[in-house]
């Protein structure tokens, strides 16, 4: 298999047509037909179901897209840093969305010890991050737990706790902070990233909580609870959103977690990552 027929596979896909695919790619259509024959023999499956409206991807196709993707820009991050060795170096980190923040300051850091290094960014959830980790696509990534950590070394960086946010004022302890009791009688937003990570904490003190609405974005949930409609259940390290409403730490240790920087264990690191990571196990 090689890089041009995944790249004429990627553009058939992306068109529907291998007529269509043939005229972006400037090629003829016999030729390009001939290399998806040649990679459908090669791999053993179809992988383009060819009917007269153009063409649509077996299961087997499905798949090859969603690896094909990443193998080319891979190439492309590898070609691109093979070009300029000894010219500059590229870092390629993940990072999920409520782990931001907590990242920037060890980038900056090191951006500034070693100005020469350029990055390449990839955002996504602690799944996707987790495949493109196991892929060699980036080299490593923030995630927060609960995380699978199979294969995987990883640095504290951060531990974090949850906290609940309200448009209006809620009854707190002494120490300022919430019951999980008293979020039961109220209905609840929650990040679907931390729903059974919550659900779990509440269901083992025997509380059942009442839940309003599951979402994938925890800044969406705060434009649910800025509208009077729940109280949202979110890390503390995203508190900067939270203009204009009242925030409460969470009186319970099951909700609290932790950010980590977590790279390959059976990959040998490469020299730019070892300095970071150094960069990252120095107090700030």
């Amino acid at each position: 298999m090689e890089l041009k027929q995944l790249e004429y596979f990627r553009a058939i896909a992306d068109t529907g047509s291998i007529n269509e695919a043939a005229k972006r790619l400037h090629m003829s259509q016999p030729p390009l037909s001939y290399q998806m024959k040649q990679l459908e023999e090669e791999l053993g499956v179809q992988l383009l179901e060819r009917t007269r409206k153009g063409v649509t991807l077996t299961e087997a196709g499905e798949l090859l897209y969603a690896r094909a993707e990443n193998i080319l820009q891979y190439a492309q991050s590898a070609s691109i840093e093979v070009a300029n060795t000894g010219k500059s170096r590229v870092l390629r980190v993940g990072m999920t969305p409520t782990s931001v923040t907590i990242m920037m300051p060890y980038l900056s850091r090191f951006s500034k010890a070693f100005p020469h290094v350029r990055f390449e960014v990839r955002d996504g959830s602690t799944f996707t991050l987790s495949n493109l980790l196991a892929d060699g696509i980036i080299e490593v990534s923030a995630m927060r737990t609960p995380v699978k950590l199979e294969n995987m070394e990883s640095l504290p960086l951060l531990h974090d706790h949850m906290v609940a946010a309200s448009v209006c004022p809620l009854p707190q302890t002494q120490n300022g902070a919430i019951l999980p009791q008293h979020l039961t009688r109220l209905p609840l937003i929650l990040y679907r990233r931390y729903e059974s990570f919550i659900l779990d904490a509440f269901h083992a003190k025997g509380l059942s909580p009442q839940v309003f609405c599951v979402c994938d974005d925890a800044r969406d949930a705060l434009l649910w609870v800025k509208n009077g409609l729940a109280t949202a259940i979110f890390p503390n390290s995203m508190q900067e959103l939270c203009d204009g409403l009242h925030l409460y730490d969470i009186d319970d240790p099951c909700l609290n977690t932790d950010i980590l920087l977590v790279w390959a264990k059976n990959r040998r690191p490469s020299q730019t990552l070892r300095e970071f990571l150094r960069i990252c196990r120095m107090e700030p």
